[in-house]
């Protein structure tokens, strides 16, 4: 081996981890939003290009390969200054509506995968029916949904389907809204998969024994029910989860803050990462909250008593 010929490692991969973590660390310390992340997988095909870069040129010279650096470290910059313009125009194609009695039914167990966009749940009033919305479709998305009833209980599952095209980067649009109201008549197995964008979630006054949550990539405002026994599971995903608890809902939680984190605001006692209201033991109303933080963040907080 000559002098001067040893092995190298690509900086493509190193780069991409101090990119993120910069990121990661200005949305954690509120200096940068979590909708950053959106523009960023915008700009997915800049790794590509900087992985090629890096075969072609990167491996013969340490120019070469500083040059593939300063190439994603400027598409970082580009991104978190602003400069990519947001995705323009309304996004929306069609808007269907959605209507579901609940029939004899005396629970549910409901799934909802959301595409891209903004998500509203809340509860119908009494009476009026399982599930209701108005669904807005993007060009070439679908919303698949399906329903079907074993004894006492209704299965529902809804779908969005061909809301993202990789090639044209049209991911979601401020003004593309999903609004679907739950049933408050029976008790509720719920499961959400936020997708890409801003989701409310209000269930402060549903019938909830069982939720799980994956909050996708964007932010995720979710309120807990008033009353009752449940068992919750939210998976971070890439964004900010903000749970809040009504006055008089005790909570366990115990989390796994993963590499955003979890910060935890309220009466709480702490043993190591489980947090727990006093006399969450014996109270009527309660939640046994796992959180795994993933790469986002998530905040929990309880609200004043009134």
């Amino acid at each position: 081996m000559t002098q001067g010929d040893h092995h190298r490692g690509s900086l493509v991969w190193p780069v991409i981890l101090i990119g993120a973590g910069i990121v990661l660390l200005l949305n954690n310390l509120g200096r940068l939003n979590w909708s950053v992340w959106e523009t960023l997988f915008r700009l997915w095909p800049l790794v590509l290009v900087a992985i090629g870069l890096e075969i072609i040129i990167g491996r013969r010279s340490l120019w070469g390969s500083s040059i593939v650096a300063l190439l994603l470290l400027g598409g970082l910059a580009i991104a978190v200054s602003g400069i990519v313009p947001p995705l323009g125009g309304s996004g929306v194609a069609t808007t269907e509506t959605l209507t579901l009695p609940v029939g004899n039914a005396r629970r549910a167990e409901i799934d909802i995968a959301f595409g891209a966009g903004n998500l509203t749940v809340a509860a119908l009033p009494e009476s009026a029916g399982l599930i209701a919305g108005k669904l807005d479709l993007g060009h070439n998305e679908k919303a698949d949904w399906e329903s079907r009833q074993g004894g006492d209980t209704i299965y529902f599952k809804l779908r969005s389907r061909g809301h993202w095209n990789m090639w044209s980067g049209r991911i979601w649009s401020e003004t593309k809204v999903w609004e679907i109201g739950l049933t408050r008549d029976i008790p509720l197995k719920l499961t959400f998969d936020a997708g890409v964008g801003r989701s409310t979630l209000d269930l402060s006054q549903l019938n909830i024994s069982d939720l799980r949550l994956r909050g996708g990539m964007g932010q995720v405002a979710l309120t807990l029910p008033r009353r009752g026994k449940l068992d919750a599971r939210i998976d971070g995903g890439i964004g900010e989860v903000t749970v809040l608890a009504p006055a008089g809902m005790a909570l366990r939680i115990r989390a796994d803050g993963g590499i955003g984190g979890v910060t935890v605001d309220g009466p709480f006692d702490r043993s190591g990462d489980v947090y727990t209201s006093p006399g969450y033991a014996t109270a009527e109303n309660r939640v046994d909250l796992r959180i795994d933080g993933g790469i986002g963040r998530v905040y929990v907080r309880q609200a004043p008593a009134e």
